[in-house]
C-alpha cells in the first residue's frame, strides 16, 4: 500500500510541474525535467544512479553479474576497460563494444526480454517498432515510463512492482591515446596521439581535431562518458619518480594546458554531437604530487593562491572561464591527493580532497567554479577501490570498509561514485561484486532512515539525471539510445589522416641543432644501420594473443618504405639489422666485450656419395654452432655506422627497459665511433 501511495504522490508532482512549465512557456529546462524524473523514481532507482561500476567479461545475459546489478540494484553507470575483458574481439573491437553497450542499455531501458526472446531479437524489435510509452514532462517533452517490467522472478513477492523508470546508463571509458595502457580498444579505431604529443604542436586547433575524432568514434559505439582529458600541469617532470605523469599531460604551462583542454573538450562535444560527456581529471591537479597516482595518497605542498596560478588554472579554463558552452566540461574527477594549502597541517590521517567535504566545498565556492557547480556541474570520484584508498582507510591491508568509503566520498561532494577494484587487494571479482551489492543495499536502507543522507542522494541523482537528459535531449527511448552497428562501420578508424598529420607536426628535435642534423643526414647507401626497439607486449584481453606496442622491425620497415628502393633509393634493406632491447641487454650482460663478427652457419649434411675433401670421409660435416644473440648484436655493432634506439618510457616492470642507459654507460667506444639516434616514443626526458 505504501509503495502505491508513493507512486500517486509522484504522479501528482509530475502533473503540477507540467502545468507550471506549460503556463510559463519556458524553453527546455533539463533541471525541471530531471526533477520530474526523480519524483517518479523509487528510492532504489535514485540510489542506483549514483554508481559507476566495473565488471568482468562481456556477458549480458540474465545470468551475468552486470545484468543483476542493472536489474536488481538499479546501477546507473558502467565503465568498460580492456583489463576487465570487456573488449574481446580482435578483428572488430568497435562492433563488439557497440553490441555490448546496446545490450546493456536495453537492460536499463526495458529489463529482461520476454521469455523465448533473446537480447538481439529484443533490440531489433525495439528499433523497428514504436518507442517506449511517454509521459509529458514539465516542458512539453517526454519523460519515459517503461511498458515491460523487470523479470518477475527477480521481484519480491506479495506486492506488485511499480513501473520501471527507464533511464539510459552512463557508459564510460578511458581513451587517452598512445596505444596500450590508456587506450582500451587496440584495433579498429583511429590511432590517437597522447596528450603530450598534442601539446607539442602548440596548436589548439589540433587538440580540437583529435577531440572530434575521439568524440565521433566513442559516441558511434554508444560510449557517452569520457574519463578525460587530464588537465594536470606537468610543472616539474620527474622521470625517475613513479608519480611522474609522463605523456598524460598537455604540458608544463598552465595557460597552454587550459587552452588545449578547452579545445579538446569542444572537439569531443562537436564530434559526438553532444552525446559524450567530458570528465576532466585529476581535479584539483595532480602534477605536483609526490606519490604515484592511485598507489598512495600523495601531497601537493602549495598554498591555495599557488594552486590557483598553476594546478587549478586549467580547470578554471573548462568551467567558469570557458570561452563558450561547448568548451565547458560536464564533470570533474576528484583526485586522491592531499592539498596542504587549504587542508591545513597535513598528517597521515588527513583525508585526500576526494573524501574531504570542507576542502571540496572550499574549491567549489571559488568564483571560477561557483556558477559551474550551481548549474549542472558533476563531480565524479576517482576509483574508490584503488590501493591509495585502501591504504588510507587501513594501512595494515587487512580490511576494506567499502560502505564507509562510498559514504565518505558521497558526503564529501562526489555525485558519481566510481566503484572499481572495490575489494581488498588481491581479492577476486566476486568479492568486488559483493561489495558493490552490499554498498548499494546499505545506501538504500540509509536513504529511508536518514533524512540528510536522503537529501544528499537526491541532490547527486538530480545532477546525474540532468546530464543524461542533456546527452539524449530528453528522449530516453531505445530509438534514441541504441547505436546503429552499420553506421559505426563507416565511422570507426576514419580519423587516421587527422592524427597522422598531428603526429608529424608534433615531432620535436631535442638535440642537436637542426643545422647539425642537416650535415649528418641522410646515411650513405653503404653505411650499416642497427636498430634496437624497446619492444613490449600487451593483450586486448586475457585470452587474446600478445601483440607488440612497436614491432622489432617496425622502424626498419618504415625507413625502407620512405627511403628504400621503391621510394628515393637512399637506403637498401641489406643495410639494416633490427634487435630488441632484450637482445641488447643480453649482449651487455654477457660481459665479454666486442666479439668477432659471426660467420655463416653451415648445413650439417653432405650430398649423396660426396666425401669431405680434407679426409675423404663420407661422414656428415660437423655443424658450426649458431651464433648467440650476444654474438649477433656485438657483430652488428662492430660494423654499424648508425645505431638507432626506439625508446618507450622507462619502467622498472618492463623487461630490459634500461638497456639504453646500460649501453651508454658500458659501451662509450661504440658511441664515439657511430652516429647514435634516440627516437623517444613517450616522454622525451
Amino acid at each position: 500500500m505504501r509503495r502505491w501511495l508513493y507512486w500517486m504522490i509522484a504522479a501528482v508532482s509530475m502533473l503540477c510541474l507540467l502545468s507550471v512549465g506549460r503556463a510559463a512557456g519556458q524553453e527546455r529546462d533539463y533541471a525541471s525535467e530531471a526533477q520530474v524524473l526523480l519524483d517518479a523514481m523509487t528510492p532504489a532507482e535514485r540510489v542506483g544512479q549514483l554508481f559507476l561500476v566495473t565488471f568482468n567479461g562481456a556477458d549480458t545475459s540474465d545470468e551475468g553479474a552486470i545484468a543483476d546489478l542493472i536489474l536488481n540494484h538499479k546501477i546507473g553507470g558502467i565503465v568498460l576497460l580492456a583489463e576487465n575483458d570487456n573488449i574481446v574481439a580482435l578483428d572488430n573491437g568497435p562492433g563488439q563494444v557497440a553490441e555490448l553497450i546496446n545490450s546493456l542499455q536495453l537492460l536499463a531501458l526495458e529489463g529482461l526480454p520476454p521469455p523465448g526472446e533473446d537480447q538481439e531479437q529484443a533490440q531489433d524489435t525495439l528499433l523497428q517498432e514504436a518507442p517506449l510509452a511517454q509521459t509529458p514532462s514539465a516542458q512539453g517533452t517526454s519523460v519515459p515510463t517503461a511498458t515491460i517490467p523487470a523479470d518477475p522472478t527477480l521481484l519480491p513477492t506479495g506486492e506488485p512492482e511499480p513501473p520501471r523508470t527507464p533511464i539510459p546508463l552512463f557508459v564510460a571509458t578511458v581513451h587517452e591515446g598512445d596505444g596500450p595502457q590508456f587506450t582500451q580498444i587496440l584495433h579498429g579505431l583511429s590511432s590517437l596521439p597522447n596528450q603530450m604529443t598534442i601539446g607539442a604542436t602548440w596548436q589548439p586547433e589540433q587538440s580540437r581535431r583529435v577531440g572530434q575524432v575521439a568524440g565521433r568514434e566513442l559516441s558511434s559505439m554508444g560510449i557517452n562518458m569520457l574519463l578525460g582529458p587530464s588537465l594536470d600541469v606537468l610543472e616539474t617532470p620527474q622521470p625517475f619518480n613513479a608519480s611522474d605523469l609522463g605523456t598524460r599531460s598537455f604540458g608544463g604551462d598552465p595557460f597552454w594546458v587550459g587552452l588545449m583542454g578547452q579545445a579538446y573538450t569542444a572537439g569531443v562535444h562537436e564530434g559526438s554531437g553532444g552525446r559524450t560527456a567530458v570528465i576532466a581529471k585529476h581535479f584539483p591537479g595532480y602534477g605536483s604530487s609526490d606519490r604515484p597516482i592511485n598507489e598512495e595518497v600523495g601531497t601537493v605542498r602549495k598554498s591555495l593562491e599557488q594552486l590557483k596560478q598553476i594546478e587549478l588554472a586549467p580547470f578554471f579554463g573548462v568551467t567558469g572561464q570557458a570561452p563558450n558552452e561547448i568548451s565547458v566540461v560536464d564533470g570533474l574527477m576528484s583526485a586522491h591527493v592531499r592539498y596542504q594549502g587549504f587542508q591545513g597541517n597535513i598528517r597521515a590521517t588527513t583525508a585526500p580532497v576526494s573524501f574531504d567535504p570542507q576542502a571540496l566545498t572550499t574549491l567549489m565556492e571559488l568564483p571560477e567554479f561557483a556558477d559551474w557547480r550551481a548549474g549542472s556541474g558533476l563531480i565524479v570520484s576517482d576509483q574508490l577501490g584503488v590501493r591509495a584508498v585502501q591504504q588510507f582507510y587501513d594501512g595494515t591491508g587487512q580490511e576494506f570498509p567499502h560502505r564507509l568509503v562510498a559514504k565518505d566520498a558521497l558526503l564529501a561532494g562526489n555525485d558519481l561514485l566510481y566503484l572499481s577494484q572495490f575489494a581488498l587487494e588481491g581479492a577476486d571479482d566476486e568479492a568486488h561484486l559483493d561489495n558493490i551489492r552490499d554498498t548499494v543495499a546499505w545506501f538504500q536502507e540509509k536513504y529511508e532512515t536518514d533524512q540528510s543522507f536522503q537529501q544528499r542522494i537526491d541532490e547527486a541523482a538530480l545532477r546525474v539525471l540532468e546530464l543524461k537528459l542533456r546527452l539524449y535531449e530528453g528522449e530516453f527511448t531505445a530509438e534514441s539510445t541504441l547505436v546503429d552497428i552499420e553506421e559505426l562501420e563507416s565511422i570507426a578508424g576514419q580519423g587516421e589522416a587527422d592524427t597522422f598529420d598531428l603526429a608529424q607536426q608534433a615531432i620535436t628535435l631535442i638535440a642537436p641543432a637542426p643545422s647539425d642534423v642537416d650535415e649528418q643526414l641522410p646515411p650513405s647507401i653503404d653505411e650499416n644501420i642497427v636498430i634496437f626497439t624497446d619492444m613490449r607486449q600487451s593483450r586486448q584481453c586475457s585470452t587474446c594473443p600478445e601483440e607488440p606496442w612497436i614491432a622489432r622491425d617496425a622502424v626498419e620497415q618504415r625507413m625502407i618504405a620512405l627511403y628504400g628502393p621503391e621510394a628515393s633509393a637512399q637506403v637498401r634493406p641489406q643495410q639494416f639489422k633490427s634487435f630488441t632491447y632484450g637482445d641488447l641487454a643480453e649482449a651487455l650482460l654477457a660481459g665479454e666485450g666486442l666479439l668477432p663478427t659471426p660467420g655463416p652457419t653451415l648445413t650439417p649434411t653432405l650430398a649423396p656419395g660426396a666425401t669431405r675433401p680434407e679426409t675423404g670421409s663420407d661422414s656428415p660435416l660437423e655443424p658450426t654452432p649458431a651464433p648467440s644473440t650476444a654474438e649477433l648484436v656485438n657483430g652488428a655493432l662492430n660494423e654499424a655506422a648508425w645505431v638507432i634506439f626506439a625508446q618507450l618510457a622507462p619502467e622498472d616492470s618492463a623487461d630490459a627497459s634500461d638497456a639504453l642507459r646500460l649501453f651508454l654507460a658500458q659501451r662509450p667506444d661504440i658511441v664515439r665511433g657511430a652516429n647514435v639516434v634516440v627516437l623517444a616514443f613517450n616522454a622525451p626526458y
